[in-house]
């Protein structure tokens, strides 16, 4: 019988055979007959030899193959509804495909939603370390968001850990290693798919969650090595990556910005911003990063 919450573990994948193997490999290695969960990998529209993979190594495993990419929200949306209308857990753990978790992960995640631990923790995230520095966070507590420079951070990253971010503490959760309360999940509809194909619809989340009167908390109990060396777009600012960027960000900040965070972004940010993107880019001959970039922001305005 399990001693915390019951939990389904989804995670995402694209073209990621090798990292997703790994990341079960170590994340099964937690049912330890105290901490019982149950997982369903949704393969976004691979069309490669991870499924199989999977259903050959993983018998466990509950494996859903997407014909299409849903992209990071709606694939994540797609899943959690399989797995509740699977098995109702009454938490779920979004779980990055490249993390590798280590001893005790999913039990001290689970810990502060527990009936028994009361409060109104909706949201627990981990304490992640970079994988080709494992010596180094990447994530310390959350995210830091700077509105009014255009810029989010995690807490702590890039810094050697020595136990400076080892309390507790109420966050701004991101989506790739955290857990929540499966009714709020639902609550809220979810992660918006309007941010598709990427972010930041895991801050949107954690912030909205917030604002209905719930705590996000940063559990550094819970530990996962991160591999983030292959995000969106491989390091090449495209015109579909500089718009969605810009339009996004401008989403979240309608969203959840203040007066004095919109001052400062116009007359700071922004500009900062544009002037970057515009001096590395033109610099390449990059002109699609450029309307990109303007297209984002002077596109459609939906909150």
């Amino acid at each position: 019988m399990s001693a915390g919450p019951d939990i389904a573990v989804v995670i995402l994948t694209f073209r990621q055979k090798e990292q997703t193997l790994r990341c079960l490999e170590h994340l099964l290695q937690q049912q330890d007959g105290q901490t019982e969960f149950t997982v369903l990998l949704w393969d976004n529209g691979s069309a490669d030899e991870t499924a199989t993979a999977v259903a050959a190594q993983f018998p466990e495993v509950m494996l859903h193959v997407s014909q299409t990419n849903l992209g990071v929200a709606g694939g994540r949306n797609a899943a959690a509804a399989e797995a509740i209308s699977a098995w109702n857990p009454d938490c779920l753990l979004f779980l990055d495909n490249d993390m590798v978790v280590q001893p005790g992960f999913v039990a001290a995640l689970a810990k502060p939603l527990r009936p028994e631990s009361g409060g109104r923790v909706g949201q627990t995230q981990a304490k992640l370390m970079l994988a080709d520095e494992p010596e180094r966070l990447n994530d310390g507590g959350g995210c830091r968001i700077q509105f009014w420079l255009g810029r989010t951070r995690p807490v702590g990253f890039g810094e050697v850990d020595q136990g400076q971010y080892d309390t507790p503490k109420p966050c701004v959760s991101c989506g790739g290693a955290m857990m929540v309360r499966t009714h709020l999940f639902q609550k809220l509809g979810g992660f918006d798919e309007r941010f598709n194909p990427f972010g930041p619809e895991d801050l949107d989340f954690s912030l909205r969650l917030q604002e209905i009167g719930w705590e996000s908390w940063y559990v550094p109990a819970a530990v996962a090595v991160h591999d983030v060396n292959h995000t969106f777009g491989g390091g090449d600012y495209s015109e579909e990556y500089a718009t969605h960027r810009s339009r996004h960000w401008l989403r979240l900040m309608r969203r959840h910005a203040g007066i004095i965070d919109w001052l400062g972004f116009v007359l700071v940010g922004a500009p900062i911003i544009f002037g970057r993107v515009l001096a590395r880019e033109l610099g390449k001959g990059n002109f699609g990063a450029i309307r990109g970039l303007i297209r984002g922001a002077f596109g459609p305005r939906d909150r």
